[in-house]
């Protein structure tokens, strides 16, 4: 009977050494793995796929008239007749102006002053019984039917803008409203004080909405691509040797991945070479990361996807 006790005695110490033992032992894996993860680095990253892209080119510049004209006497004398006002309607052949001749001993019917074009008068340069000659500007007359964007285009930009380029053009007096237009020509001369090349957009003016002086934001069209691969600028790395970079997640590591770019926007870049579509890749903390490095991998949320985010496993094998 005593024999029978301490044999149980001794299975129960034993059963209960080999429990400890066997808490140890997961405690320690346990901990082995916590200290692994620790040394995950976590990033974000998200799938890449396909998009249409518009490269354009941002600039200021200011509304003209295709046609404004100065208006000048053809005789000297005494401004004594003013017969329009700013911002008149006013057609060729017109009476502007009358011009008392003023010649001592001399007797002269006024010498009227004629629009040269139909359009708008846009400013009266003198005042009534000033004496002017012909060299002396009277007004401007401006034909607002189409008028023109003038920007200016540095060296780098040049070769960019081609004649035929579509553009948009917006003002500050029709906020929300886009005018559009074209590319009609480009200066043959480069401007030797501000080292620009000027380029005139032509566009129609409905209802002579823009006015000759307007200030105008001008966006051209440089260059469009449909259903390119792309990636977020944001995502992108440059090396030591200037070629540009992604790292893709393979396994759950990061593998530093050169890539060829192509259509460059504000927020996307096309990759023509280095990736396909539906790589992973990571787009937000690559700056901490390093060829190789163990990742903790938070997917970006998709477009109207809420709650938390939570890390996952990013498979795949490397090309």
């Amino acid at each position: 009977m005593k024999r029978t006790v301490i044999i149980v005695i001794i299975a129960a110490i034993a059963v209960l050494a080999v429990y400890r033992i066997g808490v140890f032992v997961n405690r320690s894996i346990k901990k082995k793995a916590d200290i692994q993860a620790d040394k995950r680095i976590p990033v974000r990253a998200a799938s890449i796929g396909r998009m249409n892209l518009t490269e354009k080119l941002e600039l200021t510049g200011d509304i003209k008239g295709e046609d404004a004209v100065m208006v000048y006497s053809q005789v000297p004398g005494k401004v004594e007749v003013i017969s329009v006002r700013e911002g008149q309607r006013v057609v060729r052949g017109q009476v502007m102006f009358k011009i008392n001749r003023d010649v001592v001993g001399m007797e002269y019917l006024p010498a009227p002053v004629e629009s040269p074009i139909t359009g708008y008068v846009g400013t009266i340069m003198v005042d009534r019984g000033a004496s002017i000659a012909p060299t002396v500007p009277l007004a401007q007359v401006v034909n607002m039917n189409s008028v023109e964007a003038v920007v200016h285009l540095i060296e780098e930009d040049m070769g960019r803008i081609l004649v035929g380029m579509h553009a948009e053009i917006t003002v500050q007096a029709h906020p929300g409203r886009v005018f559009r237009g074209t590319v009609a020509k480009k200066s043959a001369v480069v401007d030797t004080m501000s080292r620009t090349q000027e380029a005139i957009i032509r566009l129609p003016n409905p209802g002579m909405a823009l006015r000759h002086g307007m200030f105008a934001s001008v966006t051209i069209m440089v260059r469009s691509r449909g259903n390119v691969l792309a990636v977020p600028v944001d995502s992108m790395m440059i090396d030591e040797a200037r070629t540009p970079y992604v790292y893709k997640i393979v396994k759950n590591r990061a593998v530093k991945q050169p890539v060829t770019t192509g259509i460059i926007t504000d927020e996307y870049a096309e990759i023509s070479k280095g990736l396909a579509e539906n790589d992973t890749i990571i787009t937000q903390g690559q700056e901490n990361v390093s060829d190789g490095n163990a990742l903790l991998v938070y997917f970006e949320k998709q477009s109207g996807e809420e709650g938390d985010i939570h890390p996952k496993e990013v498979g795949g094998k490397s090309k």
